[in-house]
């Protein structure tokens, strides 16, 4: 009879006691869970020049594309057991379905593999009160005697069977092994000497279950897939289970202490060593956190698990006393570091020759379908792009072609493939309008194969990149970007997340800033919509209850210092363009609350003035209302830096209409006559930001209007302007550069 070891994927504790096992057994073949065409890996995979982790993926050739990912760690005893037996020239083979299989059912929207055991813990959880991964820590993976350990997996494997009904596929793939074995034990092999090591689940339903007739039928005929297989570097974050991976390891890098401590023997200091990590990654980033507050910590964590049943302390002890003693009761303190300490930044490497990943294969196919080959080269070449309907040619592909190599390439962007640069346009503003610039370098391979880490193809890859900035966005204005984004790349999958998270957000308390962003983002959104065949009809409802919480805010919000309120500036600027492009957005509230701004002498004068501003370039404000605003704004009962300022807001549009305004002029030069020389210094601050808003051109037409008002002729005015400064001019404008704001 075959000998068994049953393991759990990313388990140290297996990892160590498979070569135990191996020793003791000395086997002649190896049998590994592993899709079984794949063989010809396991020797790459064990190489001197491999780094873990790394992943055995198979993909369907044929899109669209299906993978599927064998994932391991130095840690995996799957992969010790590969390393002993490559080592010790001893046959290995792996014996479960073949890829090709797995795809072909994957294909056909069969239920993944490790759908069951992800129900079977939720059911143990349920039944013992303690969380799998702490359970599984304290009597496992602290378990340091090995027979002990045999004899509890053994058993842990036949509960989980308990907790489960055995699908299809699993009796499927367990037919399969039988085979194998049966197969292996055929061809000459003494029954003793072959090691069999699956996972505990199916360790319990190979283990003395003779191969049958039945399984014969089972596995005679075999659907397939079209497919190819490849290794590719893999990254802790990829194999965490917070990527999504859902056989993936709670904190790879924490396991791999774990790992490393069992190796030289200390187990013991894994918790002094996880707590010590967290300390040097908040010191590394400017946070104090003193040895006092570690050693702390580890006492505490040692006392939780003593009480919760452990002979050491777990990830969980670890971290619920990291969040007292050093985050001071906030994880929010050191999240970060338990981020960089549990799952890591690890990337693993393979030999050159080996990485040959889906995200590449559908890279190279897309360069051929959008025609862009030519373009893989080490010079530079702009590409313009129309994004129209080209009416010329036959192919829908080929009518779109602009518009879809738009979508590859800001797909590319933002998953951060620098192949193609967007360039400005510097002769039009035309909506359908692209302008890139593409360039091959070494590290565009290089980012395509890092890039692999997160999807198979470009566009999962791009979708995959928002998603995960989408999970992190906290404001308003970056997730409408995110949104912005997806419009770009196409990526319709993402509209109704981002639209679930925006409804989600908007309820919450945001400054009419981010609000005023958020507004101005959607509206170019739908405004442009239509180009790149993307439903914008289920933003209007947003954008309606973003507009109104914006002016119902915008009054309150308005009362700030200069730097905020030059942030609501460009919101206020955003909104009105929203306003001007869509009758669905109440036109009369937004005008009536600018009217309220420009009257209220309490609100910040930028601010007050850049609604005067709005209202006059749309005409809601007669030429006499403007000299009341100006005759009470610079005069004496304001101060002087605030008139300044409120004029500075009044001058952010329509150069145009202020210029041809002589009155202006006139107030401007009266309101500056009266200053007093400590009163000038703050107001001349102000006018220099002011008139760098302005044109050559349009400064130039100013002081003609100054001189008229003076009394000097243009002739003069432009002499005057065209003069070198004297030597104590260039000083005080010296001393205006070093002026601190802060009193303004």
């Amino acid at each position: 009879m075959a000998v068994y070891f049953g393991i759990r994927h990313f388990s140290p504790a297996c990892a160590a006691y498979v070569l135990s096992f191996l020793e003791r057994v000395q086997p002649e073949t190896v049998l590994i869970e592993g899709p079984a065409d794949g063989n010809e890996w396991i020797a790459p995979l064990c190489s001197m020049e491999s780094a873990m982790p790394a992943a055995l993926l198979a993909y369907t050739t044929e899109p669209p594309v299906q993978t599927v990912l064998w994932p391991f760690a130095e840690f995996s005893p799957e992969y010790q057991a590969m390393r002993w037996a490559v080592a010790h020239g001893v046959p290995v083979r792996f014996c479960d379905l073949p890829a090709a299989c797995v795809l072909a059912e994957q294909s056909e929207a069969s239920a993944p593999a490790d759908a069951p055991a992800e129900s079977v813990y939720g059911k143990m959880e349920r039944v013992t009160g303690q969380e799998t991964d702490v359970l599984w820590e304290y009597q496992f993976e602290q378990n340091e005697n090995e027979a002990d350990f045999l004899a509890a997996v053994e058993a842990y494997g036949a509960s989980i069977r308990e907790f489960s009904a055995n699908d299809a596929h699993n009796q499927l793939r367990e037919a399969y092994m039988r085979r194998v074995i049966a197969e292996t034990e055929q061809s000459g092999v003494p029954t003793e000497k072959i090691a069999v090591i699956t996972g505990a689940f199916h360790t319990a339903g190979l283990k003395n279950v003779p191969y049958t007739a039945e399984d014969a039928k089972l596995t005679a005929h075999l659907p397939t897939a079209p497919s190819q297989a490849t290794l590719m570097p893999y990254s802790y974050y990829k194999l965490s289970n917070r990527s999504g991976y859902g056989a993936g390891s709670r904190a790879p890098a924490y396991f791999e202490i774990l790992w490393n401590n069992r190796q030289r023997g200390t187990l013991a200091n894994s918790g002094a060593e996880y707590l010590s990590r967290l300390a040097g990654y908040q010191r590394t980033h400017g946070n104090v956190t003193s040895s006092a507050e570690v050693m702390e910590a580890l006492r505490l964590a040692e006392t939780l698990a003593a009480m919760r049943g452990g002979t050491h302390a777990c990830l969980t002890d670890l971290r619920d006393a990291a969040i007292t003693c050093m985050g001071h009761g906030s994880f929010g303190e050191i999240s970060l570091a338990c981020a960089d300490t549990e799952i890591g930044t690890k990337i693993g490497s393979l030999p050159e020759g080996t990485v040959c990943t889906a995200l590449q294969t559908d890279f190279q196919r897309q360069l051929k379908v959008l025609k862009l080959e030519r373009y893989r080269k080490a010079k530079a070449e702009q590409l313009p792009l129309d994004l129209r309907e080209n009416l010329r040619v036959k192919s829908e592909q080929s009518a779109f072609l602009g518009l879809h190599r738009s979508f590859f390439l800001h797909q590319l962007s933002v998953i951060g493939i620098r192949f193609g640069k967007q360039l400005e346009r510097q002769q039009d503003n035309a909506t359908w309008a692209e302008l890139w610039e593409l360039q091959w370098n070494p590290e565009t391979e290089i980012e395509v194969v890092e890039a692999s880490l997160m999807g198979d193809t470009v566009e999962q890859t791009a979708l995959a990149q928002l998603r995960e900035h989408l999970a992190n966005s906290q404001l308003l204005s970056r997730t409408t970007e995110l949104l912005w984004d997806a419009f770009q790349c196409g990526l319709t999958a993402l509209v109704p997340d981002v639209i679930a998270a925006l409804q989600r957000q908007s309820a919450g308390c945001f400054s009419p800033t981010d609000v005023g962003t958020a507004l101005g983002n959607l509206s170019g959104i739908v405004r442009f919509g239509s180009i790149r065949k993307i439903d914008t009809v289920p933003l209007i409802p947003l954008m309606q209850q973003l507009f109104l919480r914006f002016c119902l805010e915008l009054p309150q919000g308005a009362n700030c210092n200069y730097d905020a309120a030059a942030e609501l500036l460009s919101a206020m600027s955003a909104v009105n363009d929203a306003c001007l492009s869509h009758d669905f957005l109440e036109q009369k509230r937004f005008l009536d609350m600018l009217c309220g701004l420009a009257e209220d002498d309490s609100v910040q004068p930028l601010l007050s003035g850049f609604a005067g501003a709005i209202l006059l370039e749309r005409g809601e404000a007669a030429p006499d209302v403007l000299a009341v605003w100006m005759c009470r704004r610079l005069s004496g009962g304001i101060p002087p830096q605030d008139g300044a300022m409120w004029f500075e807001g009044l001058s952010r549009k329509n150069h145009r209409a202020l210029i041809s305004r002589l009155s202006i002029w006139e107030a401007l030069c009266d309101f500056v006559a009266t200053l007093e020389d400590t009163e000038f210094r703050g107001v001349l601050i102000c006018l220099r930001r002011t008139f760098a808003e302005f044109s050559g051109a349009e400064k130039a037409e100013i002081a003609e209007n100054i001189g008229e008002v003076l009394g000097v002729s243009p002739a003069a005015a432009a002499a005057y302007l065209g003069q070198s400064m004297t030597a104590g001019e260039q000083a005080v404008l010296e001393e205006l550069d070093d002026f601190d704001f802060e009193d303004i």
